[in-house]
């Protein structure tokens, strides 16, 4: 066999063992998520099969604080089960794989296994942390990622890869936080409040330009902000002082949101819209030119917030949508909906679109240099 053909085969196997791990641990979550289910079934009997579960959260609770006399209940109620349930998963791979994958797989399963017993049940993914800081994570699941799990119990269900919360909207949490919205009434942001209340907000408060803030003028906010655990911004103007609309209200909100929430323990998230604007040329309208100078000059300060450990930013992208500011082929009210789609599932950049632009974008937003690192210091330094 030559090194070529060596080295295929080898790509080939590590990337039958990736899909076992992967396949192995989502039949798992699925279980998972049933047994959570289960706990708010009226039969007694059901009740009691999920209470098996429990251990797991009584082992580390919702305060992300250890109950070790809960160690070894939480071994055999949850991590045998979890263990045979991967095992017999990739058992199954035997018919249709060569041996020697679902072998590395089953002993990569059995060695993280033993961890958790050596490590008496605080592996990598459970820690007793101080502060969480945001799961900045994309194709595989962290210690911020499951530590949000024991906090909110029915969401971040994906143990090795958020695949199952991709495929059912289980990567979020919105029951019962606090909301602050900026442009509430408008054509994007009043349905995406309603959305919000209907998915059991503890409270959406909207912050009225001119009356609660304005662009000389943010200290009203303030109160609010500091009893706010996601800030959403969907405030905007195409013809007048764009950019202070666009651009410098945005980070000045984002920044004293900041500051009033320093130092919580989990992390406040800041949901943003911005346009597709922000990739494709403005055609030589001046309107347009006017328009997308200030949101291009906001993204380069939402490219530093999307990799920012301290909050969750999620930056929402959308094509053209019927509003005051001019026509589109979907809505407001579609807009706001496919958002919500995106964040149900984790997504921290949020294509809401029908052209296809705005998943391009994504790659130059993923690319943008840090043009934006100068402005966003100096906005950070200025006094309140």
């Amino acid at each position: 066999m030559s090194l070529g053909d060596g080295l295929r085969q080898l790509a080939i196997c590590a990337a039958q063992v990736a899909l076992l791990l992967v396949t192995a641990s989502f039949c798992f979550d699925c279980i998972h998520w049933a047994l959570h289910r289960l706990a708010r079934s009226p039969s007694r009997l059901l009740q009691a099969v999920a209470g098996l579960h429990g251990a797991h959260h009584q082992f580390l609770d919702r305060e992300l604080r250890f109950h070790d006399e809960q160690l070894w209940r939480n071994v055999w109620l949850h991590h045998v089960p979890e263990l045979f349930t991967q095992l017999l998963v990739c058992a199954g791979f035997f018919l249709v794989f060569p041996p020697a994958p679902v072998a590395v797989a089953m002993a990569i399963f059995c060695f993280l296994f033993v961890l958790v017993i050596a490590q008496r049940g605080r592996d990598v993914h459970h820690r007793a942390l101080e502060v969480v800081p945001a799961p900045l994570i994309h194709l595989r699941v962290n210690l911020p990622y499951h530590s949000l799990h024991h906090v909110f119990p029915d969401r971040y269900l994906g143990s090795i890869a958020p695949l199952f919360d991709w495929l059912f909207g289980t990567g979020c949490q919105l029951a019962g936080r606090r909301y602050a919205v900026t442009g509430a009434s408008g054509a994007f942001g009043a349905p995406f409040k309603e959305l919000l209340e209907a998915e059991g907000a503890a409270r959406v408060t909207p912050l009225k330009f001119g009356a609660d803030w304005t662009y000389g003028d943010y200290s009203k906010v303030e109160a609010v902000l500091a009893q706010t655990d996601v800030l959403v911004l969907a405030h905007g103007a195409k013809r007048e002082r764009t950019m202070e609309a666009n651009c410098d209200s945005f980070v000045e909100l984002i920044e004293r949101f900041r500051r009033a929430t320093a130092g919580r323990r989990f992390p406040v998230e800041v949901w943003a819209v911005g346009s597709e604007i922000e990739a494709h040329p403005h055609f030589g309208n001046e309107e347009l030119k006017v328009y997308s100078r200030s949101k291009r000059a906001y993204a380069r300060h939402a490219w530093r917030y999307y990799r920012d450990p301290s909050f969750l930013y999620r930056h929402i992208v959308p094509s053209a949508f019927t509003s005051p500011m001019g026509p589109g082929l979907i809505s407001g009210r579609t807009a706001a909906r496919m958002a919500m789609f995106f964040i149900r599932r984790g997504a921290r950049y949020v294509p809401v679109t029908y052209t296809g632009i705005a998943l391009l974008n994504y790659f130059k937003f993923l690319l943008f240099g840090r043009s934006g690192t100068a402005a966003t210091r100096a906005v950070r330094s200025r006094p309140s």
